[in-house]
């Protein structure tokens, strides 16, 4: 059994053919130390059995022999005893007597009967402890290869799902950005690219709200461009809107983070200004108004853009500011503000402190 396993891993090891170790199962590759262990460790498990088996077949062997040939035995014998003091002229007589002979083979076949019982006891508890000991490292390499297998199947899918999470990832970067486009394209007017008028509205009711409850100071400037149905008469609407373009991205570049720059319908805009006192929200509309007659057009290098402006800064400390019940009683206190620049000639800022 011994034997048979030691064959058995040395026939298929890659080492002992000569080939390349990458070459067989991984276990040949990766538990180089061990095999060579195992196959110095049979080696040593076979020699007690070589050695009883050399005993019992020289056992076996001196028993034919002498069962057939005892004289000469006899005469090697009677030549030791010869040498012996006191046995010099006796050797030969008790050696070729027949009851020497007969007690030596007797004793010869004590020693054959006593060799084999030797091994047929030694030769079952070796093939157990070379089952055991095969069954062992069989054990163990079936358990190294099913680690392997499982380490690589286990590598394999964290690999797989790390690739996912990868794609998922930058599918929800790319689902984030649509979404954000996506509300910013319900909030922002598509031509001027400011805040839409539903935007101006919720805006609008928040910040009012918000004001009020808590007794601060809302601003609200409505714009209107002067003359802009002339320019579309006359120049065409492509250039109007290139115009309402220009007069948005103004707007938009001076109006300050916290204030909000809104088309709110037309040629008209509103900025929203929470917190801006009346200097501070003066400051904001006053730059807007002076920069307007500086854009220039390709179209017509002569062409100019001005606008009406109508300011309204509601102090909710106060109780004047307090009586109007909605953000739509700021917007026509502003609306009237504008209406009044129109009147008083265009191209200028009226404005109200409601304290």
């Amino acid at each position: 059994m011994l034997i048979s396993a030691r064959f058995f891993f040395m026939v298929w090891d890659p080492y002992w053919g000569g080939m390349d170790l990458s070459q067989g199962l991984a276990v040949y590759r990766d538990w180089r130390p061990v095999l060579d262990r195992l196959y110095e460790l049979s080696g040593y498990l076979l020699l007690p059995v070589y050695k009883v088996s050399e005993l019992v077949n020289a056992i076996l062997h001196m028993n034919i022999t002498y069962g057939m040939q005892t004289s000469v035995f006899g005469d090697q014998l009677a030549q030791t005893l010869s040498k012996i003091p006191g046995l010099q002229d006796k050797a030969t007589a008790i050696t070729q007597s027949p009851t020497f002979k007969q007690a030596f083979l007797g004793y010869i076949d004590y020693l054959a009967l006593g060799g084999l019982f030797l091994y047929r006891t030694l030769d079952p508890l070796i093939d157990m402890a070379v089952d055991s000991i095969k069954n062992f490292f069989w054990d163990l390499l079936i358990e190294f290869s099913f680690t392997k297998r499982k380490e690589a199947t286990y590598q394999e899918a964290l690999g797989k799902r790390a690739a996912d999470l990868t794609k998922l990832k930058v599918e929800y970067k790319n689902l984030s950005k649509e979404a954000n486009m996506l509300a910013k394209s319900v909030i922002t007017d598509e031509l001027t690219k400011v805040y839409n008028k539903r935007f101006f509205i919720e805006k609008m009711t928040y910040e009012f709200k918000v004001a009020k409850d808590k007794k601060n100071v809302l601003a609200l400037c409505m714009v209107d461009i002067d003359h802009f149905k002339k320019l579309n008469d006359n120049y065409g609407h492509l250039l109007g809107d290139k115009v309402l373009k220009a007069v948005a991205q103004v707007a938009k570049s001076c109006t300050p983070p916290g204030a909000f720059c809104c088309r709110f319908g037309g040629e008209e805009f509103a900025i929203i200004m929470p917190g801006k006192s009346l200097d501070d929200a003066m400051q904001i509309i006053s730059k807007i108004h002076q920069s307007l007659p500086l854009l220039r057009f390709e179209d017509d290098p002569n062409l100019r853009t001005a606008a009406s402006f109508g300011l309204c800064v509601a102090d909710f400390s106060s109780a004047k500011a307090q009586q109007l019940e909605s953000f739509e009683g700021l917007i026509k206190v502003s609306d009237d503000l504008l209406y009044k620049a129109k009147l008083n000639g265009r191209n200028r800022i009226e404005h109200e402190h409601l304290c």
